[in-house]
């Protein structure tokens, strides 16, 4: 909080000329002493003002702020009770006791104090300012809001409120707010501070080019401020440069060594890199700071929970994890202030389906959910897509023509998507993101919509009461595990998911993908972070077996993965030859390929889930062994969605023991393969029409069990 040290004058009792002469020499001998960072001769003075003077009001006012910047609270207190005894109406005074009582850890008393000095003077731009940033730290967007308006409106060139109230702004996702209030505030004063928030907000906002220069700006002026450098490894990340951003995790680590978010996101990095050295060490550090983080002990960012699934953690901790994360969303929409009236009509003639996600494109979720929206029944449902990325593409175009309104909310604020989506009449909202990137949980956190399930985005529990549904199948999550869920978890009939996608011939051969001609492909085209290194002793195990068989890749020659992996094949006895990599291709292309494949080798910690619907469209059978929680499951859901569950493994070893036998007998191989395209007109997996039906009948269910609730009376006790 900030203080003043103004000249104060109550009327003095009559004094001579030297006497008050010595009073102000005293008076300036103080100020200068502060100037030059010494209190203790301020305070010398500040004592011989009031020797001359008991009661001199402005010297009680300056030795409090003195003995406070000291450390000497008690006697900062006493002074400044003396001094508002002699000059109550000083409205200066009460502000600065209210910095006194937040220093004391009594935000209460601090905000009673801040609104007595506007009271008494309400101009007074530093009582709005002291009492916006406490009420901020406590949660109260509303009333922290007012209080900077009311700061900036006496005071429009505070750089630090026009920053402060930019934070604000983009804690709640008000992000042209939050930029205009930066550049205000970099105008009037430039600062690291200034420079790093508007380097986030442009950053999450994509306009990455500029983000950096901002945060590159930031160290300028400050390079001891180590924000600026973990953003930057963000933005590195983002971009690909994953070497980059390792160099400024690890250098913001050092500088944070409790920091929980930057331990997750640098083992997410090494993992990309398929770097397992001192695996084991790492695994406990990150398990040491993550039981930190749960019981409170670590305060600080929460940890990226999409990149934790990796991370094989005890599932009790996914779900922890997912819980502090939504009580942090909840805090953050009951300070909105906003509530949502349930729909007028019980019984509407249909129900409206709202899908919130940032994914209607070329994306996982896109490539799922594009076939999904047209097979829903009209006029029996309304569906609406409510998009959060802009950005269109022949995925976008599908899912919008299988909508009835789809509507592009990626520029609008949390609050404003849900209150879009309330005006709209929603029933049922349908979240497809969780806590993935650029989702918007506090929009499900404002609760706009009845009805709130989360489906498909987000493999893992969200820990909210404000989405009580999770739409999986007996396989995905096998009622032995709802303990794990904070949901209550509707199993679909088959699958929790469904998409028939085309695959085409691929446009090259074997030769021309560096594979060999004859041999055994075992593929995997999960991302290289899936891959755990027990995984790939696995791996190495099984080409050890099967003479010839080749292991193929995602190529990850830029982030240095392609070399590590040779290395620890050679290390296991493999020659490194028999790895082989496959480059980026467009969609399409990358579906034709896995028609090259014998044999699809999933990841066990980390399954495949829209990558092993892509290589089953494509007749390529699926070796899977599931895990304890979601993201460990998705393989053994759709081996059974497609006839073939002799393809799940109950243990490590099992996984590797067929697929040897298989590998060792090509046409057992060849005929899954075969046995998987004659059925894919049957397979679950592959029938949209039926899937959509059986989650329609859900989506009934759940609407008539709120209608019943809804509409029952109440009794009291």
């Amino acid at each position: 909080m900030d203080r003043q040290n103004p000249v104060l004058s109550p009327v003095p009792p009559p004094q001579s000329t030297t006497h008050r002469q010595r009073i102000s020499a005293h008076l300036d001998a103080a100020r200068r002493a502060r100037r030059h960072g010494d209190p203790t001769t301020a305070v010398a003075h500040l004592r011989a003002v009031l020797e001359l003077q008991p009661g001199h009001v402005s010297a009680l006012n300056n030795l409090g702020n003195t003995l406070q910047s000291t450390g000497d609270l008690e006697a900062a207190l006493a002074c400044y009770t003396q001094a508002i005894e002699q000059a109550p109406e000083q409205a200066i005074l009460h502000c600065n006791l209210g910095g006194l009582w937040q220093l004391q850890g009594d935000p209460e008393r601090a905000i009673t104090a801040y609104r007595h000095a506007i009271e008494l003077q309400p101009a007074l731009h530093l009582g709005h300012y002291n009492l916006a940033k406490i009420l901020a730290a406590q949660g109260e967007f509303v009333a922290a809001e007012a209080a900077y308006r009311e700061t900036l409106r006496h005071a429009p060139e505070h750089a630090e409120a026009h920053l402060e109230l930019g934070q604000l702004y983009h804690g709640y996702g008000f992000m042209p707010r939050a930029l205009h209030h930066y550049r205000t505030s970099l105008r009037l004063k430039p600062s690291a501070q200034g420079y790093n928030a508007l380097g986030a907000a442009l950053q999450e906002w994509g306009n990455l080019r500029l983000a950096r220069a901002s945060y590159r700006r930031a160290l300028r002026l400050d390079p001891n401020f180590e924000q600026p450098r973990h953003n930057l490894a963000q933005l590195h990340e983002a971009l690909g440069d994953l070497q980059a951003a390792r160099t400024d995790y690890e250098r913001a680590l050092e500088a944070a060594p409790d920091n929980v978010r930057l331990h997750y996101q640098l083992e997410t990095i090494r993992r990309r890199q398929a770097d397992w050295e001192d695996g084991a060490a790492r695994r406990e550090r990150l398990r040491a700071v993550t039981e930190r983080y749960l019981t409170g002990e670590t305060p600080g960012d929460e940890p990226p929970l999409l990149s934790a699934l990796a991370l094989d953690l005890p599932p009790d901790w996914y779900r922890a994890l997912a819980e502090r994360a939504a009580r942090r969303l909840a805090r953050q929409a009951r300070a909105l202030g906003t509530t949502f009236a349930p729909p007028s009509d019980p019984h509407p003639a249909r129900l409206r389906i709202g899908y919130l996600s940032p994914d209607f494109r070329c994306h996982a979720v896109g490539t799922l959910v594009a076939g999904l929206f047209e097979h829903h029944h009209r006029p029996e449902f309304e569906i609406h897509a409510y998009a959060l990325v802009p950005g269109r593409d022949v995925w976008t175009e599908r899912i919008r023509a299988g909508c009835d309104h789809y509507t592009d909310l990626s520029r609008a604020s949390s609050l404003a998507i849900a209150q879009r989506i309330h005006a709209d009449g929603i029933h049922l909202l349908i979240d497809l993101a969780g806590y993935t990137t650029h989702a918007r949980p506090l929009v499900l956190a404002l609760r706009p919509a009845p009805i709130q399930i989360q489906y498909l985005g987000y493999p893992g529990t969200l820990g909210a009461d404000f989405v009580p549904y999770l739409i999986a199948d007996r396989h995905l999550i096998p009622p032995a595990h709802s303990a794990h869920y904070s949901e209550q978890v509707i199993r679909l009939p088959n699958a929790w998911a469904c998409a028939p996608l085309e695959v085409g011939e691929p446009g090259e051969g074997r030769a021309e993908c560096g594979l060999p001609q004859s041999g055994v492909v075992y593929c995997c085209h999960n991302a290289i972070h899936k891959i755990a290194p027990e995984t790939f002793t696995l791996w190495m195990r099984i080409l050890a077996q099967v003479p010839d068989s080749v292991l193929w890749l995602l190529d990850g020659e830029r982030t240095g993965s392609n070399a590590r992996l040779r290395a620890t094949a050679a290390a296991a006895g493999i020659d490194p030859r028999r790895l082989v990599f496959a480059p980026k291709r467009p969609h399409a292309e990358y579906l034709a390929r896995y028609r090259l494949a014998d044999l699809f080798l999933d990841t066990p910690a980390y399954n495949a889930g829209a990558t092993a619907v892509g290589a089953l469209s494509a007749g390529l059978p699926v070796l899977t062994c599931p895990g304890t929680h979601y993201a460990a499951r998705m393989g053994a859901s759709l081996c059974h969605a497609v006839g073939l569950p002799e393809l799940v493994c109950d243990t490590p070893a099992d996984y590797v023991e067929r697929a040897v036998a298989l590998g060792r007998d090509p046409a057992r191989l060849a005929a899954l393969g075969r046995r998987l395209s004659a059925g894919r007109d049957a397979a679950p997996l592959f029938r949209p029409a039926e899937f959509v039906t059986a989650l329609e009948e859900t989506y009934r269910t759940l609407w008539h069990d709120y209608r019943l609730t809804a509409t029952a009376p109440r009794t009291s006790p």
